[in-house]
């Protein structure tokens, strides 16, 4: 979050689609490491912080992508 201004809602995503683990609020300018542990990854999505909240999305949800 190096440079970052504002607070963060980070998606981490796997290669179905499916949304494994939300950092939510990531704290701006941090350094601390966010991770989404042993879990194989294939995207990261950002939205501004509390965006999960308000939109009720969830771990297990599903991004649809072309790209994933």
């Amino acid at each position: 979050m190096k440079n970052t201004l504002i607070p963060l809602d980070i998606l981490f995503i796997d290669k179905q689609g499916k949304i494994t683990y939300i950092a939510e609020n990531a704290k701006p300018n941090s350094l601390d490491i966010i991770s989404a542990g042993n879990i194989p990854i294939r995207a990261v999505m950002e939205l501004n912080g509390g965006t999960t909240r308000k939109q009720h999305i969830n771990v297990g949800d599903t991004v649809i992508y072309k790209g994933l």
